[in-house]
């Protein structure tokens, strides 16, 4: 249950943080915790998705986070 908290709070952090903090918290989890946030990520969208493979939720999760990243720093 502990895990399932920890991983829900990283999730809340990294989608709803980054979209109200969208620049700083994007591009420091870019460039310090890009591993471990997507595979936080991956764990989530496990949890949300159980049917689907590993590799398809380690592709959509890297898409993600590339795409929230790179539009962090567009701005």
């Amino acid at each position: 249950m502990k895990a399932l908290r920890i991983t829900v709070l990283a999730l809340l952090l990294v989608f709803g943080g980054g979209y109200l903090g969208r620049d700083g918290l994007v591009r420091m989890l870019d460039q310090h915790f890009y591993e471990s946030t997507l595979s936080v990520c991956v764990a989530g969208m496990g949890l949300l998705a159980p049917d689907r493979l590993p590799i398809e939720l380690r592709s959509f999760c890297n898409i993600a986070i590339v795409a929230r990243a790179s539009e962090a720093y567009d701005d």
